[in-house]
């Protein structure tokens, strides 16, 4: 069981190693801002392709989704606030998700969904839906 400044410095940790696999895999900088989701997108489509071509060992999809699903979290909790939540539901497969305004984004699936089944989905446009939403 950990705590809210536990599972908060973890999900930072998540993000930054999103941003490490983008510079070290990509060259690509991504600097917590708004204007870096495209560039998510750009690393998750390329992530579906090499899951198409090779499938991802599920511990390997389980890593990438939560650290990039972090990055998008961090980003969303810069811009508008929020905070992470242990979800423990189902307690065979409890997860992370963000929570703003009593609103859940369970953002490491959106990623999931992205490069396992659909490349077409954009992050930047959920996340710019989610802080619209979430403004209301």
């Amino acid at each position: 069981m950990s705590t809210q400044p536990e599972l908060d410095k973890l999900m930072k940790q998540c993000a930054s190693d999103a941003a490490q696999f983008a510079s070290e895999e990509y060259q690509i900088n991504l600097d917590f801002s708004l204007d870096s989701l495209p560039l998510v997108d750009t690393i998750l489509i390329r992530l579906h392709d090499i899951n198409r071509q090779q499938r991802f060992s599920d511990e390997h999809m389980f890593t990438l989704c939560n650290i990039f699903g972090a990055y998008l979290g961090q980003v969303f909790i810069s811009v508008v606030g929020g905070e992470w939540i242990h979800q423990k539901a189902d307690e065979s497969a409890p997860y992370v998700s963000l929570n703003y305004n009593n609103r859940e984004f369970p953002l490491a699936s959106l990623c999931y969904h992205k490069i396992s089944k659909d490349p077409n989905l954009s992050v930047r446009e959920y996340i710019s839906l989610a802080m619209s939403n979430a403004m209301q």
